[in-house]
């Protein structure tokens, strides 16, 4: 038996979807890309949304929006996925790190809310889908130090909630990523980013299309002749950010919006895969609990042999990952970095996760036989290698 630790799911609504774009004369960022924001923005509950080329570029449009200084300080974790840290550091910032919790295969609360009191703003992401507490962070800090900005990185939690609240509404900005091994995809790739706040809605959408005025295309759709712009040129030409080119094709967009029609059932079928996997293993393996609400990307476990594990499972047909970059200090690229502030050796958590985590799929593939076998596998291992 072969089982991938992802899948994608989509039918024939989505290459329909992508067939209309084809015969149509635009395929640049257009008409499906605005439907896409505004059907994303009314499904998480946010007023403004901004869709852009991937769950990386989301992070750093985000960050970039808050417009700080040279030098601010940025609080993130020492584990995880690079696309949280990278940004801070591709703009400028000093990072901040926080280990993760045990209990959570998260970021540290505790830690978090102690370090953030002397940081501009937070970026954190909901790891592997389970939702951090993002709301006891944001109430802790908000009456002494309410001028900090969170950003929830929820690009392997999309379609996830925690207390009644969509993941990525909670603070002031939400990313998300539609690589194709996530909850849903937009053809292979995309992003999002949501905000309550139309002023960093505005510096988003300049900065995501080349720096251009926010809103050159809002009323005619970008093919007039205007030159209305305060400095009485072209609109469709007028810079006021020093921005990138992160928009999505329109093939992207249309292929989106079928599969967000679809979110809340691929949600809801990996919960239930996530439960038979956590109610067959958590006897013998250590595994963190996933909020009821989440939308998870993968079951992670711990086991101190876990390069042995890992290679059981791939024997046996099972295909695995490591805890993404586990302490992310300890990465070729970032060990410099390293060196100079923070030190690998102060992140006792993130290490074991880098030396004992992996994590399996639960994605809305698999079959009951799949949950089956991987638990009976698993299993297996673990009566042979206590």
């Amino acid at each position: 038996m072969k089982i991938d630790f992802a899948a994608t799911d989509y039918g024939q609504e989505e290459m329909d979807a992508v067939s209309f774009v084809m015969r149509s004369d635009w395929l640049a960022s257009g008409p499906e890309n605005e439907q896409f924001e505004k059907e994303f923005a009314a499904y998480v509950g946010s007023k403004y949304s901004i869709c852009c080329n991937s769950g990386s570029s989301a992070n750093l449009l985000a960050l970039a929006s808050l417009a700080l200084p040279k030098g601010s300080k940025i609080l993130t974790s020492a584990c995880g996925f690079p696309a949280t840290l990278s940004p801070i550091l591709h703009l400028g910032y000093c990072p901040i790190l926080v280990d993760y919790s045990l209990e959570t295969f998260n970021a540290n609360v505790e830690e978090t809310i102690e370090k953030a009191k002397g940081c501009d703003a937070i970026i954190l992401a909901h790891t592997l889908g389970n939702p951090l507490d993002i709301i006891r962070i944001k109430q802790n800090l908000k009456w002494t130090h309410p001028k900090i900005k969170i950003i929830e990185d929820c690009c392997e939690a999309v379609g996830g909630s925690f207390l009644g609240s969509k993941l990525g509404t909670i603070g002031d900005l939400g990313t998300f990523s539609f690589y194709p091994a996530h909850q849903m995809t937009a053809l292979g790739g995309g992003g999002m980013v949501v905000t309550d706040d139309f002023e960093l809605y505005k510096r988003m959408k300049s900065l995501r299309d080349w720096g251009k005025m926010y809103d050159w295309d809002s009323d005619k759709g970008g093919n007039e002749t205007d030159y209305s712009s305060p400095i009485g040129y072209h609109r469709g030409y007028t810079y006021e950010t020093i921005g990138w080119n992160f928009k999505l094709p329109e093939a992207n967009c249309a292929f989106g919006r079928e599969q967000l029609k679809k979110l809340d059932d691929f949600a809801f079928k990996r919960r239930r895969n996530w439960n038979y996997l956590y109610d067959g293993l958590k006897d013998i393996m250590t595994i963190a609990p996933m909020g009821s609400d989440a939308s998870p990307f993968g079951f992670c476990m711990l086991h101190p042999k876990r390069n042995e594990l890992g290679a059981h499972l791939e024997a046996h047909g099972i295909k695995h990952r490591p805890f993404f970059a586990g302490n992310i200090l300890r990465q070729p690229a970032f060990f410099p970095f390293g060196k100079t502030t923070q030190m690998p050796d102060n992140f006792p958590v993130a290490d074991r996760l880098m030396k004992e985590a992996l994590f399996i799929g639960c994605h809305t593939k698999l079959t009951r036989e799949n949950l089956d076998y991987m638990v009976e596998v698993i299993r297996g291992y673990l009566s042979s290698n206590p």
